[in-house]
């Protein structure tokens, strides 16, 4: 069954809201040097990041996503040449999400640290758990986080595929809040390129 989660960055100024459509959307923890990176760009390792460098993503399509309020906030930065697009609110410098760099790929990444919950029970009701911890290998700290893959696993492409596959032919990919027209709605730096 959907439901509505509020989105908010660290500050307020920019909001908006998420269709949580369980049967459309993966719950995921990703330890990967680039999201690391990321949050450094950023300057907000400690706000984005957990004890392991890991990182919190809802995963699903660019329609059930929607920005309210801020709009002249949304900034995007990509890591590497032909990198993931990374969305930032530019007023606080809170995650937004991750997309491809074409706007008719039906998918993105949000920071589940832009989503309001009253607890962590909320939170496991409204998005599920965690159903993939990937790049265990890029894990910092003493102890390492249970049930994580060192890298991404390929029994997990035929998922990910399928879901591709599913937004596209119901046309998920639209309207996305990130992209107008085909063309990103803010300039995508380049950091590190």
């Amino acid at each position: 069954m959907a439901s509505t989660v509020e989105l908010k960055c660290f500050c307020g100024q920019l909001r908006g809201s998420l269709q949580v459509v369980p049967s459309s959307s993966f719950h995921v923890h990703c330890l990967c040097c680039d999201c690391q990176k990321y949050a450094e760009v950023l300057g907000a390792k400690e706000r984005i990041l957990d004890e392991h460098g890991g990182s919190e993503l809802f995963q699903t399509y660019p329609a059930f996503l929607k920005i309210t309020q801020g709009h002249e906030h949304i900034s995007c930065v990509q890591l590497e040449p032909k990198g993931i697009y990374r969305w930032y609110a530019s007023c606080c410098n809170a995650p937004l999400a991750n997309t491809m760099g074409k706007a008719s790929v039906p998918f993105v990444g949000v920071s589940v640290k832009l989503m309001q919950f009253a607890g962590e029970d909320e939170k496991r009701r409204a998005l599920g758990p965690v159903c993939l911890k990937a790049f265990g290998k890029y894990a910092v700290g003493e102890a390492m986080p249970v049930d994580v893959h060192p890298r991404f696993p390929v029994s997990f492409m035929p998922r990910i595929l399928w879901f591709m596959l599913k937004g596209a032919l119901s046309g998920k990919a639209k309207p996305s809040p990130f992209f107008a027209d085909g063309r990103p709605v803010a300039k995508v730096l380049r950091a590190g390129v």
